[in-house]
């Protein structure tokens, strides 16, 4: 494969670059690298890196604290960065438009004055991507920064950020229908409409989505950079990466290939080097047609300003420095015993950064469960980007799938956005029957009802994540599995997924609120809406309830020995404990055997420095080793279930002792 140099590095005209991928490929250091470099070359010009990652890692990567402000990094005259603090924000555009959006609600809907300021109060899901397209518009326009580089999300939620625009203008559409409403009867009443404050508003917000959008497909002047890993897992969610972006016709020119391992003596390097060469071959075959840049993977973590500018140079080619020999430190230890009960929990929440083994560690544990006896399990996925047909080896999809080769075990990859549709087809038969009885009753009222239709057309990203764990709620009420596990989303949309249910029981009821005043109005009996609200709100509560019982749901952490990873997790179990979720165990994934190897060395080295972190948390550590090849198909997830669940102690030198040696 011959080089040629990455257009995001040297091409000086860019003004927006975006990196995207699976989590855990390497996204954050990427963009935090890139906009070091970049503006590096660029001296007299300003340049600004913004993480929508509602789990930031750009602290992390850059090892000094950002956060919610335009923060100059350390040791450079000419970059800032960002931590976007959505929730923080939103509120702050409320408080700034509150009184235009008031105006327009109670213009354009038989909303009254409680009504409204109750739905301005919600906190809506989707905030991180509606946020972020509000800001890249402000920043854009305002013209302070020359270079603008985004820190996505994981793949799923980039491409809600990605589709946000067209959404953002129905919304708009609907607020423009209201004030459409407003018009026409002031025109009817006075023979002209004059434009006012709200009007500008609303031109002013479809300026700036329009902009994003354009923005999102300017050919010269954009590029997204996908980040992938010669992975089969991370290669079938960058292709699915990739089709949306040819959809949206987001411009592609480059492609990352992270933590390549490259050829070595060491047996167990040797293993892994040969483990990941179909996988490269694949990668070259399928990507082709893109400018693709091998990064190696590098013995020590890549954090702070001086190993970020290192990473930089080693995308433009430049070789790595030899390394020092490193005495190995300790021995990594299998198969811990303090798991006993796990049998006994009901639903079993995966959850950690992105990267870390966690849809592996699900599957392995879906599979002990199941073997343990004939209690039937059923794992599912709420991640909008699906892994575990990947992990299994096997076709899954939406449907209650048996996986082929293991007893009892089902598996299922819930279809969010079918099922928000049929909450929609619902709404929609709820509205025709009010509707309906206006227009028997001689009256026609279509601007009302075109506001009532596209509402819940216009229904915030994320709220889909809820219809799936709602549509467990059904399966678990009809008792057809014993035990579920989920494999969650990565931390941030994970945090945001189990704080939903109390949220979206307020969207239900400002949702449904204007269709039962109706019903005072028309007199007609709103069984089916009242039967609906009922049955969604009775399955929040219970999800709430099952959550918050830890004889009924634990949380099981996933991270892996690195500062980046460690410093997430901790995070993660301090938010749980808020939340009142149970978590006790913390598996500690990918950690590299001691051989006599410079790289495995330093690097096992360097683990046990952030191992040692972890066990100072209190929370039960279980230690699962790097493999020397992927972990797909039974086989391999059975093996992953031995280093998870136990392995006697005679067989635990024995298993390190084959890592080692690359078997």
């Amino acid at each position: 494969m011959r080089y040629q140099a990455p257009s995001f590095l040297h091409n000086r005209e860019l003004s927006f670059v975006l990196f995207g991928g699976k989590g855990g490929v390497g996204k954050t250091t990427a963009a935090a690298a890139t906009s070091l470099y970049a503006t590096g070359q660029r001296p007299e010009q300003k340049g600004l890196v913004i993480s929508t990652d509602p789990a930031h890692s750009l602290s992390d990567s850059f090892d000094q604290p950002i956060g919610d402000k335009v923060t100059p990094i350390e040791g450079t005259v000419n970059l800032f960065a960002l931590e976007m603090d959505a929730p923080k924000r939103l509120e702050a555009f409320k408080a700034k438009y509150r009184e235009e959006l008031e105006t327009i609600a109670y213009r354009g809907t038989i909303f009254d004055q409680e009504d409204i300021s109750e739905f301005l109060s919600l906190s809506l899901p989707g905030l991180d991507e509606m946020m972020a397209i509000i800001e890249i518009a402000h920043i854009v326009k305002d013209g302070q920064y020359s270079l603008l580089v985004l820190d996505t999300a994981p793949t799923g939620h980039t491409i809600k950020l990605l589709e946000l625009p067209d959404l953002m203008l129905k919304w708009l559409d609907l607020l423009e229908l209201m004030q459409k409403k407003y018009r026409y009867i002031v025109h009817r009443l006075t023979g002209r409409h004059p434009k006012d404050k709200v009007d500008d508003f609303l031109a002013k917000q479809f300026a700036d989505v329009r902009l994003v959008k354009s923005l999102f497909t300017d050919q010269k002047l954009t590029e997204f950079v996908p980040v992938v890993i010669p992975e089969e897992m991370a290669i079938e969610e960058t292709q699915r990466l990739l089709d949306v972006l040819k959809r949206l016709k987001v411009p592609v020119r480059n492609i990352l290939i992270n933590r390549v391992v490259n050829e070595s003596k060491c047996p167990f390097c040797h293993s892994r080097h040969e483990s990941i060469k179909e996988s490269l071959k694949e990668i070259e075959q399928r990507f082709s047609s893109y400018n693709l840049i091998k990064v190696p993977l590098l013995p020590r973590e890549v954090q702070g300003r001086e190993r970020l500018t290192n990473y930089s140079r080693i995308i433009l080619g430049e070789e790595l420095p030899e390394l020092e020999p490193v005495e190995p430190k300790v021995a990594i230890s299998l198969g811990r015993s303090h798991w006993q009960g796990v049998d006994k929990v009901e639903l079993i929440l995966f959850g950690g950064k992105g990267g870390v083994g966690k849809t592996t560690s699900a599957a392995a544990t879906a599979l002990y469960l199941s073997s343990l006896d004939k209690k039937r399990t059923l794992i599912f996925s709420t991640d909008p980007a699906h892994s575990l047909c990947d992990s299994f080896g096997q076709e899954i999809g939406d449907k209650i799938t048996p996986i082929s080769g293991a007893d009892n075990l089902f598996a299922m990859e819930i279809d969010a956005n079918r099922l928000l549709e049929e909450l929609k087809k619902e709404y929609r038969e709820s509205i025709d029957e009010v509707f309906n009885s206006f227009l028997k009753g001689g009256v026609n009222v279509p601007y009302d009802r075109a506001i009532m239709e596209e509402f819940i057309n216009s229904t915030p990203p994320g709220i889909d994540e809820l219809m799936a764990l709602m549509k467990i709620m059904d399966l678990m009420e009809g008792r057809e599995f014993d035990r579920y596990i989920l494999d969650m989303t990565p931390t941030g949309h994970a945090l945001r997924f189990l704080e939903l249910p109390d949220i979206v029981r307020e969207w239900f009821k400002t949702a449904f609120r204007p269709i039962i005043k109706y019903k005072g109005v028309t007199g007609v009996r709103l069984n089916k809406t009242a039967e609906l609200l009922l049955k969604r709100s009775k399955q929040l509560r219970l999800v709430e309830g099952v959550l918050r019982d830890a004889k009924r749901c634990q949380f099981v952490c996933v991270t892996i020995p690195e500062a980046m990873s460690v410093a997430e997790t901790k995070r993660l179990l301090e938010r749980l404990t808020k939340l009142r979720i149970a978590c006790r165990e913390v598996i500690v994934n990918m950690v590299v055997p001691p051989t006599e190897c410079c790289f495995c060395s330093t690097k096992h080295g360097e683990q046990q420095e952030r191992l040692k972190e972890l066990n100072d948390l209190g929370f039960n550590i279980t230690e699962v080793p790097l493999f020397p090849y992927q972990i797909v198909g039974l086989e391999k997830l059975r093996l992953m279930m031995e280093a998870i669940y136990g392995v006697p102690e005679e067989k635990n030198s024995r298993l390190v002792a084959q890592l080692v040696a690359g078997k």
